[in-house]
């Protein structure tokens, strides 16, 4: 099999070691010969050390796709319109598709999976969610015989990261965040992680598969983790929980509840030790019950791996089986979901407030009034003279409610920063 591959940067450097230390074993255990026929980057510079080792090497990927004689197009150099421009142009010389790329995928995969499927060809995805986890194969092949009832997953190491040091060390979001930068386990500029962009792309995807629907992931609830504070991660450790980004997806009839935000997870749960830059998605099936996949959700190696797994894939399967079949990821077979008001949680509140008779009575009163029941309060000084914090943990009840209730809070003089809400993982 004849490989094209465009990206030279962490994950195709990555692909390019994999491939030069494993393609004696594939040829010797599984009898496959796996060549990269073609390596193109953007500049000659990036390009010269591949020259220099013999491969043949291009900076017109739309040439190199041109070619009758690759197989296979391997595009890892991220971004959205280039990609979706190359993609197309290989699907329509009938070569197969193997990406990490899952923003081009969430956002153009109605367009893609289908043509893939009208020109009878594969387009594997697997290291676009999860790095390393095998969790596109489990859906699509694995777990066939349960329904998908209800997936958390931790899929953004960036986020697990700052969260987890918070947590064991005490430390503000910025001075982690600020470390994280500096380890480069978070981008410069960190926007698309840190308020959840990145998270939505792949709980889409993830949704996708679980429903059988396209979840358009401009269209499902994000929220980010930039307001989670110290106290915040405190307090959950007074609950016995911790605080974690989620990706979330719940089958509600034939509608979808699909969304991206902070939660506070039981210490018990399995997804509370996933610590660091790992990932983990959690999964609740009919047929198999509960079941966790963890590992490195990026990285150099990890990553790439993903990728040769489906190089491997589709040198085994290609011309002998059909594609697993996508074509139903289109526009007119958009999921129905949830609106965010209509979801139910268990909530956590924090306001800060002046220290002062009737303040407590006051938000009592109003969440009583939007028919919210507390389960509990906790109250203590802050350092500022003069105010308090009080955490509220309310029962089970409509985002509608909360959302009436904290605008009326937030109003009062008394409260003098904006109110914290984050949902338990029910």
């Amino acid at each position: 099999m004849r490989i094209g591959l465009i990206g030279t940067g962490t994950v195709g450097g990555g692909v390019i070691d994999i491939l030069e230390s494993k393609s004696k074993s594939f040829q010797e255990d599984l009898g496959l010969t796996l060549e990269l026929a073609c390596i193109c980057a953007r500049t000659d510079e990036e390009l010269a050390p591949f020259k220099a080792k013999g491969y043949t090497v291009t900076t017109s990927a739309d040439q190199m796709i041109k070619d009758p004689s690759i197989d296979v197009l391997v595009e890892l150099a991220g971004g959205y319109e280039m990609p979706r421009k190359w993609i197309t142009a290989a699907l329509n010389e009938g070569k197969h598709v193997v990406t990490a790329n899952k923003a081009l995928l969430a956002k153009y995969g109605h367009e893609l999976f289908p043509l893939a499927e009208e020109k009878g060809a594969h387009i594997l995805f697997e290291a676009a969610v999860g790095g390393g986890i095998p969790i596109i194969r489990s859906i699509q092949e694995g777990f066939v015989g349960s329904k998908i009832e209800h997936l958390s997953c931790i899929i953004n190491g960036t986020c697990n990261y700052i969260l987890t040091r918070m947590s064991k060390e005490g430390l503000s979001f910025e001075s982690v965040l600020k470390d994280a930068q500096a380890k480069g386990y978070a981008e410069a500029d960190p926007t698309f992680d840190i308020e959840g962009v990145d998270s939505a792309h792949k709980t889409a995807l993830l949704a996708s598969l679980c429903s059988r629907k396209h979840v358009d992931f401009e269209k499902i609830h994000v929220t980010g983790v930039s307001s989670i504070t110290s106290a915040d991660i405190a307090y959950a450790k007074e609950l016995d929980c911790s605080i974690k980004l989620l990706g979330l997806y719940h089958a509600s009839g034939d509608r979808v509840d699909a969304r991206v935000h902070p939660c506070l997870v039981p210490n018990d749960h399995l997804l509370s030790s996933v610590n660091g830059v790992l990932n983990a998605v959690f999964l609740e099936c009919d047929n198999l019950g509960p079941t966790l996949q963890t590992g490195a959700g990026a990285g150099r190696l990890p990553t790439a791996s993903a990728v040769v797994a489906d190089l491997v894939s589709l040198a085994r399967s290609a011309g002998k089986r059909e594609s697993i079949p996508m074509g139903w990821f289109q526009k007119n077979n958009e999921a129905d979901l949830v609106p965010i008001e209509e979801t139910e949680a268990r909530y956590y509140f924090r306001f800060t407030t002046q220290d002062a008779c009737g303040v407590l009575a006051n938000i009592t009163s109003i969440l009583a009034k939007n028919q919210i029941s507390i389960e509990s309060i906790i109250q203590k000084d802050v350092k500022d003279p003069g105010k308090v914090s009080i955490v509220v943990i309310t029962e089970k009840t409509k985002e509608k409610r909360i959302s009436s209730a904290i605008a009326s809070i937030d109003a009062l003089e008394s409260v003098s920063d904006k109110s914290q809400v984050i949902r338990f993982l029910m």
